[in-house]
């Protein structure tokens, strides 16, 4: 990897805080690799990190957002009938 030793420590702290996006652009920022690369390396440190017994935030994805629309649109047909 080349980023600077400073820099892979930004790197877990944004991943132990939950960011893993703004991870992968200090990575990009650093490194100047593109974005597939950037992904593909914060997965791995994350992957170390996770092997070394560290517990990380889960991702937050959109499933609770689907939910919710889902929900809201049965209330409204039910509403609406």
């Amino acid at each position: 990897m080349s980023e600077e030793p400073s820099s892979l420590e930004d790197i877990k702290k944004l991943l132990r805080d939950g960011q893993k996006i703004q991870a992968i652009k200090l990575l990009r920022q650093e490194s100047g690799c593109g974005l597939k690369e950037a992904k593909d390396q914060v997965d791995a440190i994350q992957a170390k990190m996770v092997a070394d017994g560290e517990e990380l935030p889960k991702g937050k994805g959109c499933a609770g957002a689907a939910v919710i629309i889902v929900v809201g649109l049965g209330l409204l047909n039910w509403i609406c009938r």
